[in-house]
């Protein structure tokens, strides 16, 4: 192998910019937005120019002037890659690299003497299509046969090459379809022809086999494990120690070091700059504590962090905006809209984490108008009235209604504080102010929704309502296109909505879930009983496991819609649960009938693709799908056969381990079949029989 290209492959890996897990990333974030605001205020303090900068040389000779420690993240990352490729290696049959290899040279030489035999191309070619080689591409097998002996060599060579190095990683059953596409980019960079890149890639991912007893996420995870546990690498100085030397070119580490020696600071004390930094850092300390301790799932979730610093930031590039014209203008003041910070957080969120966020902008508000009292408070109340006017908003109009409310509101705090500077005419500009922040708060947070919703992954019961109206597109095109499966999602949704309401779930999701669970069954809607005419079967001619995966296609379908059509996550994972993995009885029961003349039948061909209930919603929809699929089949239903009915299912679901992911109890089981039973009895009552009018002789 030429060593150039060997060393190519084997670069050793550096440091992600961003980290991978969703706790490190929404830390990440939360630093960026601290260095933002930082920058902010001291850019609107103290404006200076920096000493150092990485890549360029240091204008002087720097001491340390005290004992400090620096972690040193370029050492320690390194130490961490060695203990990962240490762990790795230990989960890799090294014996079935070279087994591969051997395999590969075995073939070769196969089709070097083919090639050189006479006979026709197609009779050599299906020699090499003998039982135990590798299926490949006629076309490979064809220029195998066909190439001359320095191109052989050649193609021999570079497969070797990405073979070697496919599998000098762990290649597992979980992944060994992502390592044959990573071979076939590979080959695109290899220095050969297009002809003989294909060829490369398609032998290559051929004789590419599993290495390893181990998934890959298995070892994945014991690799980070271990990494995570590598001590962080520090460097330590003394009173007296060199740090930089004139002329020597600063590093990250060097500029980090430099920082910690206190030497980026211009000559001088600032000790203004140095207490709204310290204060900054105290908030983002607190900051920190409060998600922790009472919001740890949000701490963790990356996005919902993403939008938190968002939305702060925007505020304080506001507030930075007014403030600017406040200088000139006191009134500009009146505009700064933390409210809107309130309305949006409290909608999206909850009232602690909107009140929490509310205090920090109020502070920072005071730090960016410097000290101005009256208008702090303005800002602040404003702010705080904004969460305290959220309460349960479900649809926009309430939030309109809301926002009316806060503009009163903030219209009335203005004047009472204006009343405190100036006079009348002053108080009359600061209410119409605080009217118009009001406003301004409002349609920030109505205009920002749909951005806010898509980086969050919060789905507000606002969407979720909009998503149930038949006026959706997609619930359109299910009326239109499979209206008996429309009409069964509607009664989905009402047994879900009354289930999800008994075990204190999401009642709406599980609504706008079972309303789209089925849309997969657009493409092939005669395929459905519920959508087929009478007398019409679209199944009487198939095999039952051809008819089996038409049924399990409409869960894959469903899913490509639903991201077509930009449906929530939240939704989305109702579709692709609602079946979980389970047996399609009916086409299972034909292939056993019909098994007695074509053979065995494997039940796994007759199951499900998709993933188990991962939530209570999800859970509740996949059980009021069965139930109400199955209860129309009942000859003259009641109560007690209804009870009966669903307690077989449910039972039935609980026993094939299609529950064991949803969190559900058997307490929250009997609920949901209660419930069931209540919703299924109203719809099956029994109706009194109109009898017939006759008119007799001398009626009208």
């Amino acid at each position: 192998m030429d060593d150039k290209e060997g060393s190519k492959r084997h670069k050793p890996r550096r440091r992600p910019l961003i980290p991978r897990s969703g706790e490190g990333k929404a830390f990440f974030l939360s630093l960026i937005l601290l260095v933002i605001l930082l920058v902010m205020l001291i850019m609107e303090y103290v404006p200076r120019a920096a000493r150092f900068e990485v890549g360029k040389p240091s204008t002087e000779t720097i001491i340390s002037s005290r004992d400090f420690s620096v972690a040193d993240e370029e050492t320690t990352e390194k130490a961490r890659d060695t203990e990962r490729q240490r762990i790795k290696s230990l989960f890799i049959d090294e014996d079935a690299q070279a087994a591969a290899v051997s395999s590969l040279g075995d073939y070769f030489n196969k089709a070097r003497i083919l090639a050189g035999q006479e006979g026709s191309l197609e009779g050599r070619m299906a020699q090499l299509k003998q039982p135990g080689d590798p299926e490949l591409d006629g076309q490979v097998l064809e220029y195998l046969l066909t190439s001359s002996d320095e191109d052989s060599r050649l193609l021999y060579t570079a497969a070797v090459e990405l073979l070697s190095a496919a599998m000098s990683d762990p290649v597992a059953y979980d992944n060994l379809d992502k390592v044959r596409e990573d071979i076939k980019a590979e080959a695109e960079d290899l220095r050969l022809d297009e002809r003989m890149r294909v060829d490369a890639a398609g032998l290559t991912t051929a004789f590419t086999k599993v290495n390893t007893a181990y998934s890959a996420a298995t070892i994945n995870r014991d690799m980070e494990a271990t990494a995570g546990a590598v001590q962080p690498v520090y460097v330590h100085y003394t009173v007296g120690q060199k740090i930089v030397d004139r002329g020597e070119l600063i590093t990250p580490l060097t500029l980090t070091l430099l920082g910690e020696a206190g030497s980026l600071s211009p000559v001088g004390t600032y000790q203004q700059v140095l207490g709204i930094g310290l204060l900054l850092l105290a908030l983002y300390a607190a900051s920190l504590l409060f998600f922790r301790r009472f919001r740890p799932k949000m701490a963790r979730n990356w996005r919902i962090v993403a939008m938190i610093c968002l939305v702060f930031l925007v505020f304080c590039l506001l507030c930075r905006l007014f403030a600017v014209f406040a200088d000139e203008n006191i009134m500009w003041g009146y505009l700064i809209p933390l409210a809107m910070v309130g309305l949006t957080l409290a909608t999206l969120l909850d009232h602690l984490v909107a009140l929490f966020v509310v205090a920090m902008g109020g502070i920072m508000a005071g730090l960016i108008l410097k000290g101005n009292f009256y208008l702090v408070i303005t800002v602040l109340l404003g702010g705080i009235v904004g969460v305290l006017l959220v309460t349960h908003i479900r649809h926009r109009e309430r939030l309109v209604r809301a926002g009316a409310e806060l503009s009163l509101a903030v219209a009335g705090i203005s004047m009472i504080t204006a009343s405190l500077i100036k006079g009348l005419s002053f108080i009359a500009v600061a209410g119409a102010l605080g009217l118009g922040n009001g406003v301004m708060s409002t349609l920030l947070t109505l205009g920002s929704f749909p951005v806010l919703e898509r980086i969050s992954g919060i789905t507000t019961p606002m969407h979720l309502l909009e998503l149930a109206s038949p006026d959706h597109p997609l619930m359109r095109e299910l009326i239109t296109e499979a209206p008996g499966t429309y009409s069964h999602s509607v009664i989905v949704g009402n047994l879900a909505d009354a289930a999800a309401r008994e075990i204190g779930a999401d009642a709406l999701l599980a609504r706008v879930g079972s309303y789209y669970h089925d849309i997969g069954k657009i493409k092939r809607s005669a395929f459905f009983v519920e959508n087929q005419p009478r007398g019409f079967d679209g199944h009487k001619k198939l095999k039952p496991n051809l008819s089996a995966l038409i049924i399990t296609a409409h869960v894959k379908e469903g899913v490509d819609l639903a991201g077509e059509y930009h449906l929530p996550e939240e939704v989305t994972e109702i579709i692709r649960q609602h079946h979980g993995t389970s047996l399609i009885r009916y086409f299972y029961a034909r292939a056993l009938q019909e098994g007695d003349k074509t053979g065995a039948v494997s039940e796994s061909r007759f199951r499900y693709q998709g993933e188990k209930p991962q939530s209570k919603e999800a859970a509740v929809v996949m059980l009021a799908d069965a139930i109400e699929a199955t209860a129309k089949s009942l000859d003259k239903p009641t109560p007690v056969k209804l009870d009966q009915l669903t307690r077989s299912l449910i039972k039935e679901r609980l026993d094939d381990g299609q529950l064991s992911d949803s969190q559900l109890t058997l307490g929250d089981l009997d609920k949901i079949t209660k419930a069931f039973v209540r919703i299924l009895s109203a719809m099956h009552h029994e109706r009194l029989e109109y009898p017939t009018l006759v008119k007799g002789e001398g009626m009208p």
